[in-house]
């Protein structure tokens, strides 16, 4: 167990214990995304509690990404401030910050994201929204693969000392690797 209280590195970034809190979706951002105080004082009592990591969870790239009403965005510029307050927040108790990115694909609802909500295919039901998806488009695949990049930067810019891609849970990534979901034929096929 006193394991759990030695320091250790992982890449360059010193961490001071072994203790991570792992990423989740709070809901604690506003109804656009944007963090709030709430979210602040939430991750400001667990890195006084000497996580050591901290990973802020499920940030969405894109609107059409989003799986939940008042999860954190990360797809403007202008999430960038409200983002770093929590890095900063973090820093200041001695913990280091994760940031988790993600795109919802088809397991959300139209009613959040205003649109059919998209996929690698159009064959298969969301078991977890019984709804079909639109089957996205080259152009949107390659949009997407660089909306992932753009926040990886926005992430970056708030401070934050690693990145971590959302590839589980049947969220758009884990759907282009599973033959269950991908059905297409052309390269992005699995």
């Amino acid at each position: 167990m006193s394991r759990m209280f030695d320091s250790m590195k992982i890449g360059k970034t010193a961490v001071s214990n072994r203790f991570v809190r792992s990423a989740t979706c709070e809901n604690m951002a506003n109804d656009k995304g944007f963090v709030t105080d709430n979210m602040i004082k939430m991750y400001k009592t667990l890195a006084k509690g000497e996580i050591g990591l901290i990973i802020l969870g499920y940030m969405y790239i894109h609107p059409f990404g989003r799986g939940f009403k008042y999860q954190t965005g990360i797809y403007s510029d202008d999430h960038i401030p409200g983002i770093k307050a929590v890095v900063d927040t973090i820093h200041k108790e001695n913990g280091n910050v994760v940031v988790q990115l993600a795109h919802a694909g088809p397991q959300t609802y139209p009613q959040i994201i205003g649109t059919t909500p998209l996929g690698p295919s159009k064959k298969v039901r969301n078991p977890f929204t019984f709804s079909k998806p639109k089957e996205m488009s080259e152009s949107e695949i390659q949009e997407t693969i660089s909306l992932f990049g753009e926040a990886a930067e926005r992430a970056v810019k708030a401070g934050v000392d690693a990145i971590q891609i959302h590839g589980a849970h049947g969220y758009l990534i884990n759907q282009f690797l599973s033959p269950y979901f991908n059905r297409r034929t052309d390269k992005w096929w699995f």
